[in-house]
């Protein structure tokens, strides 16, 4: 990765759109058997712009992963929830292939999409920790598989905390980003799941986890974005139960914005 990644792996993530009803899920950016869901968020988001056909930006995404997302043909559905004056909602259902409108749904997702709201009051901005310091301070780390699950090899990672199966639980640290020449909403949601669940600081050996539901806010234009600079990724542990975990998950900007705010429920296979 530090020699730069494959740009047509760097383009699947910013193109990640379902045509008429089917995405080709490319190889490559798999998270265990299925596409890291990363990339099944961002291919969501965009099922549910290219139905929409308008320009209103992306507020908000929840996203159930039920089953491995495998690479190769899946069968997508973008359905209208509701229209109005200045939102829509959008039900996107990734299906097994061939399995029909009613079959296995693999994914789920809601994308609300809004219009600009005056501003009504000035409300207080979010402080992003200062003692993380700069991300021009901290070396690349390379990642990929074996090591590492094959989607990591096509993004930039420098880890400030968080080291995995090192037996300290803590709050995971790193600025992360997407190699290329623009970074939309989509690619943006999808880079808040770059990084490893907490619990995996506290086991000694990989352990098999799975995002289970995913629900993010986009709290900034993406266009204001520098995409030559990567953002900071903050995760939180939250509290588990019985194998079934909740963490707290944010972006931020160099220059200290809330870019995406995300809480995820994580399941430990086993």
């Amino acid at each position: 990765m530090s020699a730069g990644p494959n740009l047509w792996c760097v383009k699947a993530l910013m193109e990640a759109t379902p045509q008429a009803g089917q995405w080709q899920v490319p190889d490559g950016w798999q998270q265990g058997r299925g596409a890291w869901g990363g990339l099944v968020v961002a291919a969501a988001i965009r099922a549910a712009l290219e139905a929409e056909g308008t320009h209103r930006p992306v507020r908000s995404v929840s996203v159930s992963i039920l089953a491995p997302v495998l690479a190769g043909a899946v069968s997508v559905t973008s359905t209208l929830l509701r229209r109005g004056s200045a939102t829509s909602a959008w039900q996107v259902n990734f299906l097994a292939e061939d399995s029909g409108p009613t079959g296995e749904v693999l994914a789920h997702a809601i994308v609300i999409l809004g219009d600009d709201r005056a501003h009504v009051q000035s409300l207080p901005d979010l402080v992003q920790p200062e003692a993380l310091g700069s991300w021009r301070d901290v070396p690349v780390v390379p990642l990929g598989p074996p090591a590492a699950p094959p989607f990591t090899q096509h993004l930039e990672f420098r880890l400030v905390q968080g080291i995995p199966y090192s037996g300290v639980v803590e709050d995971i640290a790193c600025w992360v980003r997407a190699p290329g020449e623009h970074l939309d909403a989509a690619a943006l949601v999808g880079l808040v799941d770059a990084m490893w669940p907490v619990p995996i600081l506290a086991v000694s050996e990989p352990r098999p986890m799975a995002t289970l539901s995913f629900s993010a806010s986009v709290l900034i234009d993406p266009e204001s974005l520098d995409p030559s600079e990567p953002l900071l990724h903050v995760s939180t542990l939250i509290g588990s139960c019985r194998g079934y975990v909740t963490e707290h998950r944010q972006l931020w900007t160099p220059d200290g914005r809330l870019a995406v705010d995300n809480p995820q429920v994580i399941v430990i296979i086993r």
